[in-house]
């Protein structure tokens, strides 16, 4: 049988999980795949103020869990391999291209200069320290894809087949087969239009990230979300970034990561990376890393 459940909101967004196998098998996994999701919630969430993330940034406990370490790793991994061009602690940015929406004037380069700091805090094989202020320290470019493979683990049972997880564009398949995937046009993202492109996704993870629907509006001005942790300022010249990756964590974070340096430059990390990607810039044209299939 195929079942196809979906809840919101889930780490604030929508969540699909599609199964098939046997039915008690695929009740069972079901029940165990939204089990994952709440409890990991309840780690690396930013708005509730009772989970682990929050109350370590905080200063309010020390020790953390395995699941908490092993993201915080893996996010000073990709700060580190990207230049910086990946970093979790960029509340202050995003504040200040806030209250220049309500302005209507853009910041000064040398203003977010000052805003752009190292990242606070250093792991080791046993805990983490914080090397600054942690209270900014936001991990959803990456938590989240590291939730749904620990939901497709948890729900990759005996008598089911197939797992397919979905959250909000962090998806990742695993069993038997393969799931179609469908991108859309990042330049007409409301046109409710056939996808521009589709991929196969087969024990592997795909997620995209894109400026269309989220960004500043800072007078005339409409400005992409994704800042450039570098510099502070929005990125301009991408459109969207599309990841196939063996994991979902590592193509949620590179599909932020990807976005941020040139598309020349972006297309040269993700073949040293050995990574599928697909980059639209802000025009329309589209580049392929050499990873991504025919």
């Amino acid at each position: 049988m195929t079942r196809v459940a979906t809840r919101t909101p889930v780490l604030g967004t929508v969540v699909e999980v599609r199964l098939d196998g046997e039915p008690e098998a695929v009740d069972l996994a079901e029940q165990f795949a939204w089990r994952t999701f709440e409890e990991l919630q309840a780690v690396f969430s930013v708005f509730d103020p009772r989970s682990e993330l929050c109350r370590w940034r905080t200063g309010a406990i020390d020790t953390v869990s395995t699941e908490l370490r092993t993201v915080l790793a893996a996010a000073e991994h990709w700060h580190v391999r990207s230049r910086g061009a990946f970093h979790p602690a960029t509340g202050a940015l995003t504040r200040r291209w806030r209250r220049a929406e309500q302005d209507g004037v853009l910041p000064s380069a040398d203003e977010l200069a000052t805003l752009v700091t190292p990242l606070p805090f250093a792991v080791t094989a046993d805990t983490v320290h914080r090397t600054g202020d942690c209270s900014e320290v936001d991990l959803n470019a990456i938590a989240k894809g590291f939730i749904v493979d620990q939901a497709c683990t948890a729900a990759l049972i005996p008598g089911v087949q197939t797992v397919v997880i979905n959250a909000g564009g962090d998806l990742r398949h695993v069993g038997q087969g393969a799931a179609t995937i469908g991108i859309e046009d990042p330049g007409r993202p409301y046109d409710n239009l056939p996808p521009r492109w589709k991929v196969s996704v087969s024990n592997s993870a795909l997620a995209t990230s894109g400026n269309a629907r989220r960004g500043f509006q800072v007078g005339s001005q409409w400005l992409g979300h994704v800042l450039d942790p570098r510099t502070g300022w929005p990125v301009a010249h991408t459109a969207s970034i599309s990841v196939l990756a063996d994991d979902a964590m590592t193509a949620d974070v590179l599909a932020t990561v990807l976005g941020v340096p040139s598309p020349t430059e972006a297309l040269v990390f993700a073949d040293q990376e050995h990574i599928g990607a697909l980059l639209v810039e802000a025009d329309g044209t589209a580049h392929l890393s050499a990873s991504w299939p025919a």
